[in-house]
């Protein structure tokens, strides 16, 4: 793949990725704002486990899409 077309590539998904996240968290946030009771620890606990398993997701995606790249640094 040419230099310019792999950048591209990605710094598309990875921007994919994160934007991906971060409408996950907003679900999250909605899905919490809609219910009408105070946020118990229960509550906390379940969507704190979400986030970190949806960044986990994204990170490993991202790498696995890294891993397609034979990645130089100029000097």
């Amino acid at each position: 793949m040419e230099e310019k077309g792999g950048r591209d590539f990605i710094i598309f998904h990875t921007r994919r990725k994160v934007i991906n996240l971060c409408k996950s968290f907003l679900v999250l946030t909605e899905d919490l704002k809609d219910k009408k009771q105070p946020i118990t620890d229960e509550d906390y606990q379940k969507t704190r486990k979400r986030v970190l398993d949806y960044g986990n997701d994204a990170i490993r995606e991202i790498e696995e899409s890294l891993e397609t790249f034979d990645i130089k640094l100029k000097q």
